[in-house]
């Protein structure tokens, strides 16, 4: 491992050698005769290390957890607890769940290996942290391109079949065996590596540290490129569909704002649930203009046989009847194109903050992807870099982590009712507490 090794030839010497477990085997490093695997040297070495590059590594990394952990508990909760469950909310409950594990799990077992950089030699664990991480972030993407999909159909088809309740938790499913089938390299190629660190002025004594990255027996063969690639492949596809899906979706709603008829779409029966019953993540209050339109489509049948009992010498009432029916079928339609306008209005609020969750879930991998790209066609590139570019190259390949912990501040800005449930939230614990 080139960063630690590099660095590790900067180490002091003025680490005490005694209890120090130190061997004269040279088979597996030829250029290392003397090899200390234990004690003050190695300890001292791995602090050097951790300070000199990985600290803002760990900062950062403790910083989207103290975000993140307690952020998509408070989403997973109001959107489990609070809200019925909609495809929208379904989809963000799914990706609520994959941030948990990776706050809560893959984000303290990266700061624990950044924190032992070289004294990390829990093979096992390595395999099952590594694999997690890959699982959940497969699974993430999976859903947000079922998102960008359910989206486009609800924006640019409107009047067809829409993704339900149901159809989403089988994406939602889908999802995990499509994450757990392509997950499943990282628990034969990632474990501990052997990493070897020549001592200053003598070449012949190495400390030897173990940390948590590819396999010692996978180093030198083509798995870990062909899975970075496949990984950095199924990104670039599944991003380049979401930018497309939702450019179209951008077209429609700015081809639907310009229009001179502000509600482009045939009314047919059940087009107005189509538009309102499946789609509302920001809230579960029923708008009062659908309230309003239920009412007078109620008092509308009644009047039908009030109107229509013939009476004498009742031409009068019977005139002054139709007129009050016309006024109250054209307030019965404004009022649906009211309700329309506004489910619409809800509607594309929900694609917004769907799709900033995107971006941010695709620029956070952005940075990984190009340090991918570059370390497969100049493998001595890390090896040339400052300490500080050291640094800011390990800080990039953790940058995956921002997708988990910004998800619920985008949902805090974007939505008014999660705010409002996470503020009544606060009260009923404040009133608990004092």
């Amino acid at each position: 491992m080139a960063d630690i090794q590099h660095e590790g030839s900067r180490t002091l010497l003025c680490a005490e050698m005694n209890d120090t477990s130190m061997t004269n085997n040279s088979t597996e490093f030829p250029m290392c005769s003397t090899q200390i695997t234990t004690g003050i040297y190695l300890d001292k070495t791995n602090d050097q290390v951790f300070k000199s590059i990985f600290l803002p590594s760990f900062i950062f990394t403790l910083f989207m957890f103290l975000i993140g952990g307690p952020g998509n508990a408070l989403v997973f909760y109001i959107y489990f607890s609070k809200w019925r469950k909609t495809t929208a909310r379904i989809f963000i409950l799914a990706l609520a769940g994959f941030d948990l594990m990776n706050c809560f799990f893959t984000m303290p077992m990266e700061l624990t290996v950044l924190h032992n950089i070289i004294t990390f030699d829990y093979n096992p664990v390595c395999k099952v942290f590594r694999y997690i991480t890959f699982m959940m972030n497969h699974g993430s993407s999976v859903v947000l391109a079922a998102i960008a999909i359910d989206r486009y159909i609800r924006i640019c088809y409107p009047l067809r079949p829409q993704l339900r309740p149901h159809h989403a938790k089988k994406v939602v499913i889908l999802a995990l065996i499509l994450a757990v089938a392509f997950a499943w390299p990282a628990l034969f190629i990632y474990g501990s590596q052997t990493v070897p660190i020549p001592i200053p002025g003598k070449p012949h004594i190495c400390i030897i540290g173990k940390t948590c990255l590819y396999e010692d027996e996978y180093i030198h063969t083509s798995y870990p490129l062909i899975f970075s690639l496949s990984l950095l492949v199924g990104n670039v596809i599944i991003d380049l569909a979401m930018i497309i899906l939702y450019s179209m979706i951008g077209y429609q709603v700015i081809k639907r704002g310009t229009s001179s008829n502000p509600t482009p779409l045939k009314y047919r029966k059940g087009s107005t649930s189509t538009l309102s019953t499946d789609d509302n993540c920001l809230g579960d209050k029923r708008t009062e203009d659908q309230e309003r339109l239920d009412n007078l489509q109620t008092e509308n049948h009644n009047e039908k046989y009030v109107y229509s009992a013939p009476e004498k010498n009742t031409h009068k009432l019977t005139k002054q009847s139709t007129v009050s029916v016309r006024r109250d079928m054209f307030r019965q339609r404004s009022l649906s194109i009211s309700s329309i306008e506004a489910r619409k209005s809800q509607m594309y609020k929900t694609t917004l903050m769907l799709f900033m969750v995107t971006i941010v879930f695709m620029g956070s991998f952005v940075p990984y992807c190009v340090i991918v790209i570059i370390r497969a066609l100049d493998k001595s590139y890390y090896a040339r870099l400052s300490t500080a570019g050291k640094a800011v190259y390990n800080l990039f390949l953790r940058n995956y982590m921002l997708s988990s912990s910004l998800n619920p501040i985008i949902y805090c800005f974007l939505s008014i009712q999660f705010r409002q449930q996470c503020k009544d939230l606060f009260d009923r614990i404040k009133k608990k507490l004092l």
